[in-house]
């Protein structure tokens, strides 16, 4: 399985969690990133860790689109 949360990605979010207008150009960019990388986790069968990682990330940059349920079983971690 390839999508995962990776230390640069962290490191971005956090940065710009720090030190960005929450409605700025980057913060926005960040976040439809992070929307793909949990697209394509879902239809990965990813972990639920993972999942939850990602949502988190989106979430302090300020996102609230939900993808809704998973539908298929989370592979294991």
């Amino acid at each position: 399985m390839r999508t995962n949360l990776n230390e640069e990605t962290t490191f971005q979010v956090q940065t710009l969690v720090d030190n960005a207008d929450t409605s700025g150009a980057a913060v926005g960019l960040m976040v439809e990133r992070l929307r793909r990388l949990e697209e394509e986790a879902r239809l990965e069968g990813a972990g639920r860790q993972t999942l939850q990682k990602i949502m988190s990330a989106r979430r302090v940059l300020g996102d609230r689109l939900d993808f809704g349920r998973v539908k298929t079983p989370f592979a294991s971690e």
